[in-house]
């Protein structure tokens, strides 16, 4: 018989394992804190990386490695 699946109820039997080796708080506790915690993402790769600086001009993308242009700055009006 297999242990992975208590009988009658098709329930995994590792639940039942952790909680008499670390108690039910314990366990309810981590399993809300996963529920509900926050997700850490990694950011999307830039798809624009590999393209060539002659096809980044193309489509209005400034060459690898330049500066982020800067906000036109508008004069003061009071």
């Amino acid at each position: 018989m297999d242990k992975t699946f208590a009988t009658g109820r098709n329930m995994p039997h590792s639940i039942h394992l952790a909680i008499a080796e670390h108690g039910a708080l314990r366990v309810m506790g981590v399993a809300l804190a996963t529920l509900f915690g926050p997700v850490f993402a990694l950011g999307a790769p830039d798809p624009t990386e590999h393209l060539s600086d002659h096809i980044r001009k193309d489509i209005g993308l400034p060459p690898r490695g330049s500066p982020l242009p800067e906000a036109p700055m508008l004069p003061i009006r009071w």
